[in-house]
């Protein structure tokens, strides 16, 4: 008896809800799945499934053999990957989440350079500013900017960058410009909801750190948006220098608190946490953190 074989027959049964979908994805005969199951069952002295002439369920056993045989199979799968990592070139689909701002400056170069070494790659990127569930949304790779607070998640760390306090020459004239961090809480400052503590900006100074709350009418969770409200003269923002640093070269906005440092935000590389990590995944993230070492951001 192919114990093997017949676990993936009633692991592939117990997704598809049927012998025949069965049949079909392992390219095997209806004759041949039925048998495999048989023999499970009676390998195991139990029934796995209840069968009707129009439905397939599973038995309380069935649940239980399913479930640990999914997450049997999903391991064995990982460590042969793993296995030929050293030697084979990597293969197949991988599907990846990336702030906009970010994702559509630098992303697109450092993505195209990694599909040019590995041609049997393909990549499948998605530009927002939400925050997917990776593992549910079937992400396999997310970059992240600022601290990562979902402990499911395995991170590594591919850049950094200042983050810069901007407002436009029309705002300033309007309406002063700040001196202090305290000076804040008399603007209208944007706000950032994509990263924790949006309307607390975190200073720091001669070593110490403090945080300003402060208030204003905009609040938004892309980036790209705050910074063109900026430049329009809405406001003043604090924004990663990968996003308003374009501007601050053209003139359209000006660096505010130059004196009080805010602290970097870390760029990085996020994936569910497994024991093991595909190779084309792993292949992806190296040669980000190639890419980015030394990362500036503006």
């Amino acid at each position: 008896m192919d114990r093997l074989a017949n676990m993936i027959a009633f692991a592939t049964v117990a997704e598809t809800g049927s012998f025949a979908k069965t049949a079909d994805r392992l390219h095997i005969a209806n004759s041949v799945v039925s048998k495999r199951i048989k023999d499970l069952e009676a390998y195991l002295g139990t029934q796995l499934l209840r069968r009707t002439t129009r439905h397939i369920s599973l038995t309380e056993a069935g649940y239980v053999y399913a479930e640990h045989a999914r997450q049997f199979l999903d391991d064995l799968a990982e460590v042969e990957e793993n296995i030929r990592y050293r030697n084979e070139n990597p293969v197949g689909d991988i599907k990846v989440s990336a702030p906009l701002s970010f994702g559509n400056r630098f992303l697109g170069p450092a993505i195209a350079g990694f599909l040019e070494k590995w041609p049997d790659v393909t990549v499948t990127l998605s530009v927002n500013d939400r925050k997917v569930d990776i593992a549910a949304e079937g992400f396999d790779l997310a970059i992240r900017i600022g601290a990562v607070e979902d402990s499911g998640l395995i991170v590594k760390k591919l850049a950094q960058s200042r983050r810069i306090v901007v407002a436009s020459p029309a705002y300033l004239d309007q309406h002063g410009k700040p001196e202090t961090p305290e000076d804040l809480a008399r603007h209208n400052c944007l706000s950032y909801s994509g990263l924790a503590g949006g309307k607390s900006w975190p200073f720091q100074k001669g070593g110490r750190e403090h945080l300003q709350h402060v208030g204003g009418r905009f609040i938004a969770d892309s980036g790209s948006l705050l910074c063109e409200a900026a430049v329009r003269g809405c406001g003043i923002t604090i924004l990663p220098s990968f996003i308003v640093g374009p501007h601050v070269v053209s003139g359209e906005l000006v660096p505010l608190l130059e004196a009080f440092e805010s602290p970097p935000l870390a760029i990085q590389a996020v994936y569910p946490h497994r024991r093991f990590l595909s190779a084309k995944t792993r292949k992806l993230i190296d040669h980000l953190a190639a890419t980015f070492s030394g990362f500036g951001g503006e």
